[in-house]
């Protein structure tokens, strides 16, 4: 199947982070384990590696379904392959983990569950927006700068 070209990545009103790094695919092979003689790569697996634009965290893919008092951070978050393929690195590992700390923290403050943050999208959530200003205010941005909804490619955003 053919993959549809991207002007730029998703936007997201529930954004606690941001990242960028290259999509970096490694082999999805047809045996298991990797190593096991006569191994090949699968076909029409490996579909995109190169550049990647920048992103942004979605609050919602950290928090796990039935479970209350549990943030997922890091290369755990809920995510197709393909993202996980730029999820993996330092840079986002530290922005996920610091939105993680400081969503817990202002949930434990405000004595409400963190999906209570996000149950009621797509309509305006004040308390996120509240969330989402203590971030930017320590220091982890929840979007890259002049990125709208109303800009349609990553050139608009130089």
């Amino acid at each position: 199947a053919e993959m549809p070209q991207r002007a730029r990545a998703t936007i997201f009103p529930d954004s606690v982070g941001i990242g960028h790094y290259a999509i970096d695919f490694h082999p999805c092979m047809t045996k298991s384990p990797a190593e096991a003689p006569g191994n090949s790569e699968r076909a029409g697996i490996r579909r995109g590696q190169g550049s990647a634009y920048p992103f942004q965290i979605p609050l919602r893919a950290m928090i796990p379904q039935q479970i209350d008092n549990l943030l997922v951070a890091g290369k755990t978050i809920a995510t197709s392959y393909i993202a996980a393929a730029a999820y993996r690195v330092h840079s986002f590992e530290w922005s996920a983990g610091a939105a993680a700390g400081t969503t817990i923290d202002f949930a434990l403050e405000r004595g409400i569950f963190p999906d209570e943050l996000i149950d009621d999208m797509p309509s305006k959530e004040w308390e996120l927006e509240v969330l989402q200003g203590r971030l930017q205010e320590n220091g982890n941005p929840t979007a890259f700068p002049e990125t709208s909804i109303f800009n349609n490619t990553w050139d608009e955003w130089k």
